[in-house]
């Protein structure tokens, strides 16, 4: 029996025996010059030339580790060092649902809304403070509001370390209350989201904060963590699917989930690499000028960022400049796939969908994705039989307040004396 039927098979994970040595099991190495990171030394940068990082792994079997459904059971494949006590809520493993409507072609829902905090950032957050506690930091900053501050102060609290957001000026309370529960610091920020970027890198560097920032160049270690949906994806379908549909909004997500099934391919176990669609808000266009215009570094991408974005309900991924977007304009380059957009009003209506036909309640910003693979349907790039996995990314629950605004609640009153009959219309409705 092979490598590969082996795991196609995927009864039992495959266990490995526990390291001899407590020093890390993976490399980290500078991308640009190709200096070498050692031993538990933290870096979010290369000390040398301050270029991006990146990690390497035993050549040998890729190796899960231990039969519960946390994305730790990849823990081999994750830069972590050994002995390090991992600070987990029991993230990923999350379900792949088929979809309920099918149209010629198989159609998966990866329902990422289960995760502890209700998003995909947890699995980047419980590798970013794992890694926080094994370096030694007690204190942790990143620039949020949405679902990375959400998790970076739910997975800080639970290591017992100090979390501190900062999010724009003017956010609302409804999105700082959560924070509230979870006893982070939170700062307002008076300036443009891309200074308050910088601003919490140069601060983290000065003052000796760890960064939660959840882009490569400021927690290379989190990046890893987007990998682990493609692994589970894999074992769910004993291939890799023909498409992969990602919500984006800084390219980190779907630049992970294609390295995923790089490594996958890499390891021979899946003879094709998905083909990954980013989906982001209508008028977002930067990512797709980088694309048709062959950008391939920031400086590229900066000269194309030389218009205004609109405002959009899609707020988790409305962001102007994508700190992760190179890779993520390669991603989609190598993979042969696209990036499409969407409009609010698209947005809610599958929003509405997910809910009514699938019992998903997605916040609009993650509903975004099944406006792709829509699109993608009646553009006719789906072929009859192939399967494709839509990305739920962030649930509802965290955005009702946001919905209030947008979805009427419909009541109809009855009484003792009318209900039975007003009912009863309704059932032949």
């Amino acid at each position: 029996m092979t490598t590969r039927d082996l795991m196609l098979q995927l009864k039992a994970p495959i266990r490995i025996s526990p390291p001899t040595s407590l020093e890390p099991q993976f490399h980290v190495r500078c991308v640009v010059c190709g200096h070498e990171i050692l031993g538990r030394q933290y870096c979010a940068g290369c000390p040398s030339c301050g270029g991006m990082l990146d990690f390497s792994y035993p050549d040998e079997l890729p190796t899960c580790v231990g039969s519960g459904p946390s994305m730790w059971r990849y823990r081999p494949r994750l830069p972590v060092a050994p002995g390090t006590g991992i600070v987990s809520l029991d993230e990923g493993g999350t379900p792949l649902l088929r979809a309920g409507s099918q149209t010629g072609f198989e159609l998966f829902l990866k329902n990422e809304t289960v995760n502890p905090t209700g998003s995909h950032k947890d699995r980047a957050l419980s590798i970013g403070i794992t890694k926080a506690r094994e370096c030694g930091f007690d204190t942790c900053m990143l620039y949020s509001d949405g679902s990375a501050a959400l998790s970076s102060a739910a997975y800080a609290a639970r290591a017992g370390m100090r979390n501190i957001a900062l999010v724009p000026q003017g956010t609302s309370d409804n999105r700082l209350l959560p924070l509230m529960v979870y006893n982070s610091v939170v700062l307002e920020f008076a300036g443009a989201a891309a200074d308050a970027l910088d601003w919490v890198h140069e601060t983290c560097q000065f003052l000796g904060i760890y960064e939660t920032s959840t882009y490569r160049k400021a927690n290379p270690y989190e990046s890893e963590g987007p990998k682990t949906i493609s692994y589970e994806i894999f074992e769910n379908l004993g291939e890799a699917p023909d498409w992969v549909v990602v919500p984006v909004g800084g390219g980190g997500t779907l630049a992970g989930i294609w390295r995923g099934f790089r490594d996958l391919h890499k390891w021979e176990l899946t003879r094709k690499i998905p083909r990954i669609v980013g989906v982001l808000p209508k008028g977002y266009r930067l990512l797709q000028l980088g694309l048709t215009q062959g950008a391939g570094t920031d400086e590229d991408l900066r000269k194309l960022a030389d218009f205004h974005v609109p405002e959009t309900a899609q707020v988790k991924i409305a962001m102007s400049w994508p700190p992760d977007g190179v890779e993520a304009i390669r991603a989609v380059r190598e993979s042969n796939g696209q990036f499409l957009f969407g409009s609010d009003k698209e947005a809610w209506n599958a929003q509405r969908a997910l809910g009514a036909r699938e019992g998903i309640y997605a916040e609009v910003s993650a509903a975004v994705a099944m406006v792709g693979v829509e699109k993608l349907h009646k553009q006719g790039s789906i072929a009859d039989g192939e399967k494709v996995v839509a990305i739920v990314s962030g649930s509802g629950f965290r955005e009702t307040a946001e919905l209030a605004r947008h979805l009427p609640v419909k009541r109809i009153t009855v009484d003792r004396k009318n209900g039975i009959s007003k009912l009863r219309r309704l059932l032949k409705q």
